[in-house]
């Protein structure tokens, strides 16, 4: 009996450890092997939502990650079996006490057998050794798993990011940006508390309590086993109970949580107004409301995978001493009852050492279920396919390769929006000479906006064609013809940087040229105002530019326009905040850029598109006239009546 434990111990580890190993160089094989044991028949959660997208989610990670979390199970591993030791050598402390005769474990060494000062002095000294590694062990397990669960959390957030990122446009104009800002926010935050640390805990320790399940029940037999399984079904149960509360809470504290962000994310792009109207009681009041909601739902959430640590305990120490001692009770037998007492011990003691890792288990567990929120946010934006080709993506040639020397020209034009049944243009035909100057002129909504969008290849046509030369553009293309675009939109946006790093965009700040940022300034009529500030081209604009004022804001962003020496540009409103001094500069300085450049301008004012070499006028999504002003003039009734009602030299609508 004394050598059974090291052997049996042993062969239980070391098969143990070649299962895990091999398992674990995929998650999927991991779930598989969960299948073969049958606890997913045994189990019905095995099968659940929960365990369906965790295998998405470990199927996404990189192989290197797979083999960390192979090195830190083997770790704690190595933790059962120190805490197996550990028990084992308390047990013999324990028949020391009780003057049970030991046998020698090591031939020529007072072990175990001896006399008892020497059974004592051996035993302590190697329990104060084991305590010390373990507790050395359990640290370095704990590092490492922190450390794991923040590389995947990298590794997750910076996916998650670039697949976003490389999305068409298309897909952010179907998506509130609010939402997508929330949802990325919320992996951001929570993957790693509510998703990543617990699945690695609940590996970790589960494998803790294997080892030392496996270890007593091969020693003590079917009464230590009877004990844990009774055990282990209380925790089964209690747990299965309270999945349904903890899924409602955690679902109820996503849901409100969204609301209170969407509601601040409102109130701040509406403080303008908020403050104007005195409305700030509207949102205060709701978030109050909200978030009273959230946190009581947040509250249940965090209390009840701690629940089955609360039922377990005293229900752990009645299975115990049912199982254990009401024989012996039964009986009348007091020397039963002696007998009984150091295996009772050592299953005490096991499950001491037991309960940390198993409450880690069960706890982690229910955490887990309720962070399915997370997971599957996690796992939806992981799966998202890259839509989209960027310059040096595999059969992607340079901007000089497709650049028209010719004319651009779109043939039989038509897009609407995905789920929508209605053309937003349709039917259009138009030819822009390079180095041309083109206006789009007509009632708001009448598609002038998504016609630029289209070529500027934001946007896929339903049908037709974007023509460079008489050749269509491919999907490989589209990347070299947009670096050849620029785009000064109607809703500029700025970054929270210096003037220089807005007028580069997105550039290093190590390969902007000072002088080709100083040119385009002064071709924006923004030079002058740029040198008189504190910092010069240092100077931060602060966030979307708020320090600044519209027109210096549209100034800015004609710079960044001109910074890229684009060989299409095009103008949505981009003069609509400046004064008519300043436009009329900003207007001369677009005649020279225009001689370098195709320019297509979308303008209400007479004096933009006045000097454009084509008007081209939009109704319904349709091209329903085009000639130069002064024909249009004649031609078209629709444009005459917006010359006519332009008093002030502004074309309405």
């Amino acid at each position: 009996m004394a050598q059974r434990p090291q052997k049996g111990g042993q062969s239980v580890v070391q098969l143990a450890q070649q299962q895990l190993i091999s398992a674990l160089t995929s998650f999927k094989l991991f779930v598989q092997l969960l299948d073969l044991t049958g606890m997913s028949e045994s189990v019905p959660w095995f099968k659940s939502q929960t365990w369906s997208e965790l295998r998405q989610f470990f199927a996404a990670l990189p192989p290197r990650r797979i083999r960390s979390l192979g090195f830190v199970l083997s770790v704690s591993l190595l933790q059962g079996v120190i805490d197996m030791l550990l028990v084992g050598l308390l047990a013999r402390f324990v028949g020391v006490l009780a003057g049970a005769k030991l046998s020698d474990q090591v031939p020529g060494v007072w072990f175990f057998g001896g006399r008892f000062l020497d059974q004592a002095t051996w035993i302590v000294s190697l329990l104060i050794g084991a305590y010390w590694f373990a507790s050395g062990l359990r640290f370095a397990s704990a590092y490492l798993q922190s450390r794991l669960a923040a590389d995947i959390w990298s590794d997750l957030v910076n996916k998650v990011y670039l697949n976003l990122m490389m999305q068409r446009y298309e897909f952010f104009t179907r998506k509130q940006t609010a939402v997508l800002a929330e949802r990325f926010n919320r992996v951001l935050a929570l993957m790693s508390r509510s998703v990543l640390s617990p699945m690695i805990v609940i590996l970790a320790s589960a494998l803790n309590v294997l080892v030392l399940f496996v270890g007593v029940a091969l020693v003590l037999g079917g009464r230590a086993l009877l004990v844990f399984v009774l055990i282990f079904s209380a925790y089964l149960l209690t747990s299965r109970l309270i999945v349904p509360y903890l899924r409602l809470a955690s679902r109820q504290r996503v849901r409100f949580s969204r609301r209170i962000n969407l509601l601040f994310s409102e109130s701040i792009r509406s403080i303008r107004d908020v403050q104007l109207y005195s409305s700030h009681r509207y949102f205060v009041d709701r978030v109050a409301r909200d978030g009273l909601i959230a946190k009581r739902y947040e509250r249940w959430s965090r209390l009840l995978p701690d629940v089955p640590r609360f039922a377990i305990e005293p229900m752990a120490i009645t299975i115990l001493f049912l199982v254990g001692l009401s024989p012996a009770l039964a009986q009348g037998n007091s020397q039963a009852l002696r007998d009984a007492l150091p295996e009772l011990a050592t299953i005490l003691m096991v499950l001491v050492r037991m309960s940390a890792p198993l409450q880690n288990v069960f706890r982690d567990l229910n955490k887990l279920r309720g962070g399915l929120p997370e997971i599957q946010d996690a796992v939806e934006l992981l799966r998202m396919e890259s839509d989209r080709l960027v310059l040096g993506s595999p059969g992607v040639p340079s901007k000089e390769g497709v650049l028209p020397r010719r004319f651009i020209e779109l043939r039989d034009l038509a897009f609407r929006y995905q789920g929508s049944e209605q053309d937003v243009v349709s039917q259009i035909n138009l030819t822009i000479p390079v180095g041309s100057r083109i206006a789009l002129v007509g009632k708001t909504g009448s598609g002038k906006t998504t016609l630029a969008h289209l070529l500027l290849g934001l946007l896929s046509p339903s049908n037709g064609d974007l023509l460079l030369d008489g050749v269509p553009v491919t999907n490989e293309e589209m990347p070299a013809w947009q670096a050849n675009c620029a785009f000064v939109p109607q809703d500029i946006r700025l970054l929270d940087a210096s003037i220089r790093e807005n007028v580069a965009f997105c550039q290093d700040p190590d390969d902007i040229e000072d002088d080709a940022v100083w040119s385009a300034l002064e071709a924006a009529q923004f030079n002058e105002f740029v040198a008189q500030m504190p910092f010069g081209l240092y100077t931060m604009c602060g966030e979307n530019g708020v320090r600044l004022s519209g027109g210096q804001r549209q100034r800015l962003s004609l710079a960044r326009a001109f910074y890229r020496r684009a060989s299409l540009l095009v103008l949505d409103e981009a003069t609509s905040a400046l004064d008519n001094k300043t436009e009329q500069d900003v207007l001369q300085a677009l005649d020279l850029v225009g001689r370098r450049c195709t320019m297509v301008v979308i303008a209400h004012r007479l004096n933009t598109v006045r000097k454009c070499d084509r008007i081209y006028e939009l109704d319904g999504g349709r091209l329903v006239a085009q000639g130069d002003f002064d024909s249009l003039v004649g031609r078209s009734a629709s444009f005459r009546e917006m010359t006519l009602l332009d008093a002030d030299g502004t074309l309405h609508g």
